[in-house]
């Protein structure tokens, strides 16, 4: 049987015993305390005077407001916003590689009525910041300045659009940008007693973006314009459901996967580099219209046309019977 090792402290002569934890360097602590989340980190501070604000150190960031806590705290969402304020502004330069923000609320919840937060502006301007996953299920304003000149990973969950400038202003600011997931939620008709703002259109445009997933969570039922441009995208999946209308414009593409319903899916050029392409997407429903049915299918097969150099292609069955009708 394997001799199971246990660590002892060691007593002093004085009687005492050794700290063992503080003798460990800066470094290890450092990697010990970036395994918790950063409010789990903060109350590691009691533990020992060198470690009071050790925490404010952790290359990386993991801050998470959730049901259960309005509920415990009495929905003290303002007292979260400072502290995650507070591990932004005081790290004494300590540089900042990656930020994980999860606020998880009900627009309607009885503990946490908010139904429009600001979130902390540290998060949109860092000269470090590589990695950026925004989870947030509450309509949030997007800074007028952001600079985040090396981030290179932007992940916005459930992000909902309060203007049409929100997106475009956040990739600007973000000159390295090569992965982005963007999945979107539409505002609710009244957002704080106020009418919702109206967005028809949404610019995604990003010269060094390498890889693209674009979700819509819900369905919308007008027309809405999603122009995508990058002159170094590989990879875009896109997932709607609704009368959307997609302009690609990405001439170095090799992967794309379409999927859910999209009313017409332009490319600006032919893809020569296309390499795998993967439609499980309706170009909208057919209707008893022989004229409706003839658009539909002649949108699709425009679409279908442009893939002449595509060594891997799957259509699905809905997809295949929409072009059928174009012959």
């Amino acid at each position: 049987m394997t001799e199971r090792k246990v660590f002892k402290i060691a007593p002093q002569h004085g009687g005492g015993s050794v700290d063992r934890l503080s003798e460990l360097s800066e470094g290890i602590l450092l990697h010990i305390l970036s395994r918790l989340d950063t409010k789990e980190a903060a109350v590691t501070s009691i533990l020992s005077t060198a470690w009071r604000n050790l925490f404010l150190s952790v290359p990386e960031i993991r801050l998470c407001f959730s049901r259960m806590d309005a509920f415990e705290r009495g929905g003290l969402f303002p007292l979260f916003t400072r502290f995650a304020n507070r591990v932004l502004q005081e790290r004494n330069d300590a540089p900042i590689k990656g930020i994980r923000l999860n606020v998880d609320l009900n627009e309607f919840d009885e503990f946490e009525p908010c139904t429009f937060i600001k979130v902390p502006r540290g998060m949109f301007s860092s000269e470090t910041l590589v990695h950026l996953h925004l989870h947030v299920r509450v309509a949030w304003d997007v800074p007028k300045f952001v600079w985040l000149p090396n981030l290179k990973f932007l992940h916005l969950i459930s992000l909902r659009l309060v203007d049409q400038d929100s997106v475009p202003r956040l990739l600007q600011g973000c000159p390295l940008l090569e992965n982005l997931i963007l999945v979107l939620r539409s505002l609710d008709e009244f957002e704080n007693g106020e009418e919702a703002v109206q967005v028809d259109s949404l610019s995604i445009f990003s010269p060094s973006l390498k890889w693209l997933m674009f979700v819509w969570q819900d369905r919308v039922e007008s027309n809405f314009s999603v122009f995508v441009t990058s002159e170094n995208l590989e990879s875009f999946s896109c997932e709607l459901e609704g009368p959307y209308k997609v302009t690609l414009d990405a001439p170095k593409l090799k992967s794309l996967n379409l999927y859910g319903e999209v009313f017409e899916f332009n490319m600006t050029q032919k893809l020569v580099s296309i390499v795998e392409v993967r439609v499980e997407a309706k170009f909208m429903r057919l209707s008893n219209d022989p004229h409706d049915r003839f658009l539909c299918a002649q949108r699709a097969f425009t679409f279908f046309s442009g893939f002449q150099h595509v060594r891997s292609l799957c259509l699905s069955v809905t997809f295949i019977k929409v072009c059928y009708f174009h012959f």
